[in-house]
């Protein structure tokens, strides 16, 4: 009898790794060890990833380590992804910093980094010297942003207003704030 159980708890262990090895190919993540994950759930906080050299931290949703390197991988909720397999600006710069916090922390080859959108097909983002150049350019401006005694709001979007950290002291905010009591 408990053979009968070990080998049925064997074989049930063997069909949920097969139908967790498909859904990961079915939507595009690449195959390798999964080295860092960041999620809610989680009982211990994976490290903060760190680039003195940039002044950059940050805490990618997943690193896989494969043959290639180590992936960055984020994973979006967003109803709408970009068109034509394209990657939002803010999701652009956030995965090409954790590119760079990743080669600087662990010292490895990042071929490229992905951004998941449901389930949509993976958007890869490569750090092409162009995009580094922009990313760096980037961090360059928010830095002047923040030591500026105002800065204009850059868009009439009221959804971006809506879940903006500034918006309780923004003079012009699109959407009103009410302080939680």
């Amino acid at each position: 009898m408990v053979l009968f159980a070990a080998l049925l708890a064997l074989l049930v262990g063997v069909f949920l790794l097969r139908v967790s090895q498909r859904r990961k190919k079915s939507i595009g993540i690449p195959h390798g060890d999964v080295v860092y994950q960041d999620h809610d759930s989680q009982r211990v906080s994976p490290p903060t990833l760190v680039s003195e050299r940039l002044g950059l931290r940050g805490k990618p949703d997943c690193l896989i380590r494969n043959q290639d390197g180590i992936i960055p991988v984020e994973l979006k909720k967003s109803a709408r992804p970009p068109a034509r397999g394209g990657v939002y600006p803010n999701h652009l710069i956030q995965v090409l910093a954790y590119i760079v916090l990743v080669r600087e922390h662990y010292g490895e080859r990042v071929p490229y980094g992905l951004v998941l959108y449901g389930d949509e097909e993976p958007r890869k983002v490569y750090a092409t010297p162009q995009n580094l150049e922009w990313l760096e350019n980037v961090i360059l401006e928010v830095r002047r942003a923040r030591s500026a005694k105002s800065v204009d709001r850059s868009h009439t979007q009221r959804s971006r207003c809506r879940g903006c950290g500034m918006r309780e002291s923004c003079n012009q905010s699109l959407e009103s704030y009410t302080r939680p009591v």
